[in-house]
């Protein structure tokens, strides 16, 4: 199903939720464009600041191998689910996108946990890196542990960019037997293989190098872990794909990037997701091509719901009315739906 574009500034596509007010997007002139809603949260920092009421926990990897996170409790856990953040490519628990997400969260009144994926920020210490987008045993990890702890009354997932793909094709591995109440994906690549070609085009050279320096910044840190020859190839590494292909895809037993992008792209599994689920992407995305989500029919039937705003970048959704990004409002007014349906039920 699609509902035409009107003057809301997105279209919609797959799964009606009832309850589901889509607020309206509007770009002002000041962030107008890819690059200014790309670039915003790190230029001026988050609207909204976390608070410091919280605790670094662990999930357990086996081999004496753990994950960390920063769990912010609320007063409200016995009542609304555990919003699990998975940060994206070159990111931890203290990137501005996490950071802004998290603090709305939490003022919205859910329980808030900030996870780092293996070799970012603390998880550098307790787990060998690197993590990559597929490594999805490693949230599977994270989801039954919480299961089993009171964080709150369910949880649900928020994957942001490469944490995205991670979530999508976990849950499409878990299908009806993930224990989440519900899911969204702001700006999650599909085909990984598309999006090394698009951010290696010219334009996007500056986040390229931005985006490889960080990359070779955790492998760094993994001295004693792998092979010298393997970290120097990660140290050498020209482009994201070099690095995907002569470190990321060895140092996981993948014989190169292409087999990472094969068999770990979410697009394989994002039919087999049966969890409510919320994606948000943009037209004029400049990591990501829109067209691997409007090239794929989206069942009213299914599980996703779909949102595509012609302005909006890489994880910005800037809008002018509003210090709050839309996307997160958005993702509020979709559980606030979610959770209306399941007290009728």
């Amino acid at each position: 199903m699609v509902v035409k574009r009107n003057n809301r500034g997105f279209q919609a596509f797959g799964r009606i939720i009832k309850g589901f007010n889509v607020p309206e997007f509007t770009v002002g002139l000041k962030w107008r464009g890819a690059d200014l809603q790309t670039m915003k949260n790190t230029i001026v920092g988050p609207a909204l600041t976390i608070g410091q009421n919280f605790e670094q926990v662990s999930f357990d990897l086996g081999a004496g191998k753990s994950l960390k996170a920063s769990f912010h409790p609320s007063e409200k856990s016995n009542i609304l689910p555990l919003i699990i953040i998975i940060h994206g490519l070159a990111g931890d628990e203290t990137s501005p996108n996490v950071i802004s997400a998290a603090a709305y969260f939490s003022a919205l009144g859910f329980p808030v946990l900030r996870l780092n994926l293996r070799g970012a920020g603390p998880s550098a210490k307790t787990s060998i890196g690197p993590y990559h987008g597929g490594l999805s045993e490693d949230l599977a990890h994270v989801v039954d542990q919480v299961a089993c702890r009171n964080y709150g009354a369910g949880i649900v997932l928020y994957g942001i960019s490469l944490g995205g793909n991670m979530m999508l094709k976990y849950l499409g591995e878990r299908g009806a037997d993930a224990p989440v109440k519900a899911a969204i994906g702001v700006s999650a690549p599909l085909s990984l293989k598309a999006v090394q070609r698009r951010i290696m085009e010219r334009r996007n050279k500056l986040y390229h190098n931005y985006l490889l320096l960080g990359m070779k910044k955790y492998a760094g840190q993994m001295a004693g872990h792998y092979e010298k020859i393997l970290l120097n190839k990660a140290k050498n590494a020209k482009t994201l794909l070099e690095f995907d292909d002569q470190f990321t895809a060895p140092a996981h037993g993948m014989s190169g990037a292409e087999e990472y992008y094969n068999l770990h792209s979410a697009q394989k599994f994002i039919d087999r997701i049966k969890v409510p689920t919320l994606l948000i992407h943009a037209q004029n995305d400049p990591w990501i091509p829109v067209g691997d989500y409007q090239n794929r029919a989206w069942s009213v039937d299914g599980a996703i719901s779909l949102l595509i705003t012609d302005d909006g970048g890489h994880v910005g959704f800037h809008a002018k009315d509003h210090k709050v990004p839309w996307h997160e409002r958005v993702a509020g007014h979709y559980l606030n739906g979610m959770l209306a349906q399941e007290q009728q039920i």
